[in-house]
């Protein structure tokens, strides 16, 4: 699948295909929330600022927008408008995080993302590096192999690994657990 198919898959339906994950994967949500929930354990008192990418209906970054700068950004227009009107003070905005430049935040998260866009690398060099800390979740395919349409790459547990390795961050939480699939989500932190 290209980048262009991809998209195109994304914003079938005429873009209203949204996945609210509160109400299809609230354990893997509960996950997500419990690693940042942790990153801002480590820095009382702060108003951190938090980018997701790929935000979907902002299940993740959406529950802290009101106590920190939360931004999102999705490719797909009904993720958007669910996710600024599920979570008001969530600054969410229609575009391809690809063609978001990379900025300085104290969480990133990339969630179910990684998979969908065609330089992941790319973007992982270019954000991560600006990152104080970063939580990241997609499937683990072993054979590399991935049959779930739109995603244009399949993973495996050395390349989660090395996510953190390219963004100069050190694994700091790892958990994987099934979905029909095997799912890995970890928080990482900058060296």
């Amino acid at each position: 699948m290209t980048q262009d198919e991809a998209i195109a898959y994304n914003l079938r339906d005429d873009g209203m295909a949204v996945a609210i994950f509160a109400e299809t994967q609230s354990y893997r949500l509960w996950y997500c929330h419990q690693y940042i929930k942790n990153i801002i354990k480590e820095r009382p008192g702060e108003k951190l600022t938090i980018v997701e990418l790929g935000c979907s209906a902002g299940d993740i970054a959406g529950v802290f927008a009101e106590d920190h700068d939360c931004y999102g950004y999705d490719v797909v227009p009904e993720a958007v408008r669910l996710a600024a009107e599920r979570y008001p003070a969530l600054h969410v905005k229609h575009a391809a995080a690809e063609d978001v430049p990379a900025r300085e935040c104290d969480i990133l998260i990339l969630c179910e993302f990684l998979e969908h866009i065609a330089d992941p690398i790319g973007l992982v060099q270019a954000w991560m590096p600006l990152a104080k800390s970063v939580v990241i979740g997609h499937p683990l395919v072993g054979d590399g192999y991935d049959p779930e349409v739109g995603h244009l790459w399949a993973y495996n547990d050395d390349d989660f690994e090395n996510w953190f390795a390219l963004g100069d961050h050190e694994l700091v939480e790892r958990f994987e657990f099934p979905m029909g699939y095997r799912m890995v989500l970890g928080r990482g932190r900058h060296r």
